[in-house]
């Protein structure tokens, strides 16, 4: 019983339910479109974080070694250049995971070859019947034009001498 009130529903639609106003309607679009842009905010969000942490690790790393270079002569591993360089891989692989897997569209592989369509559906009977019609009007205009070329006297060689006695050839 519940699955007829169901298919009732989906058919019907909403016969039987109140008109919604102008508000409610209003709403409930809002609340579409903020479900379905959370991801794309949260990603933009996590990518711009990403970027926020990479530059900081390579100042930190930047400023760490070339302290070091500085005063020693050299660079050694300490736990502040450890940070910076910590800070720019961490977000390297967020940046990464952000843009190559979980953006929208990312793992669509784009290859050369065109994508595989589908055969056009086969034409109906009216379209097979207009295709015939004009296939014959061509095919019987093409036998016209061959018996008309074949009943034509062929053109004057030009060995022979020009007709002089018409009135089109002047001199």
């Amino acid at each position: 019983m519940r699955w007829l009130g169901m298919v009732l529903s989906f058919l019907f639609g909403r016969l039987n339910t109140k008109p919604k106003s102008f508000r409610e309607i209003a709403l409930e679009i809002f609340d579409d479109v903020s479900r379905r842009s959370r991801k794309i905010v949260s990603l933009t969000l996590a990518g711009l974080g990403a970027v926020i942490f990479f530059c900081g690790g390579l100042f930190i790393s930047i400023i760490d070694g070339t302290t070091q270079y500085d005063r020693f002569g050299m660079v050694n591993w300490t736990a502040t250049f450890g940070a910076g360089v910590t800070l720019i891989l961490f977000a390297t692989a967020v940046f990464a995971v952000v843009f190559l897997r979980a953006w929208p569209g990312a793992t669509q592989r784009h290859s050369r070859i065109p994508p595989h369509h589908e055969a056009p559906p086969p034409p109906s009977a009216l379209e097979q019947a207009l295709a015939a019609l004009v296939m014959d009007f061509v095919k019987e205009r093409e036998l016209r034009r061959e018996a008309r070329s074949q009943a034509e006297p062929p053109p004057s060689s030009p060995d022979k001498e020009p007709d002089t006695t018409s009135s089109a050839h002047f001199h």
